[in-house]
């Protein structure tokens, strides 16, 4: 009788992966904006294929992903300045942060020399 729990709360979703040149990263957010509403702005500049609204520690930013470089282009320029709820957004490309490690051994030897 029953499944016996086998797999009970194992299975977690995760967002898809997309490609970092594929991705915009939208700033100035108000606390107030949802992805709803940042997906109708974002399709003003191309078709989007993933929207999210970070909460906690990334407030007030979010992340637009298009299907193509071109549309990714194209939605920095028009949305910089757009506005959600009286208040201009920023858009940029999305950068992952670089590790300050590999960094590092370059600065040693150029000290070196």
């Amino acid at each position: 009788m029953g499944y016996g729990g086998k797999g009970k709360g194992k299975w977690r979703w995760q967002p898809p992966r997309i490609e970092p040149s594929l991705k915009i990263w939208i700033g100035n957010l108000p606390a107030s904006a949802t992805w709803k509403e940042l997906q109708t702005l974002g399709n003003t500049a191309g078709t989007t294929k993933w929207v999210e609204v970070f909460k906690g520690k990334g407030a007030g930013t979010g992340m637009i992903a298009y299907t193509t470089v071109e549309e990714v282009a194209a939605a920095i320029t028009a949305l910089n300045g757009q506005e959600i709820d009286g208040q201009k957004i920023e858009a940029d490309v999305w950068v992952k942060a670089e590790k300050p490690a590999e960094d590092e051994p370059a600065a040693e030897k150029a000290a070196e020399s």
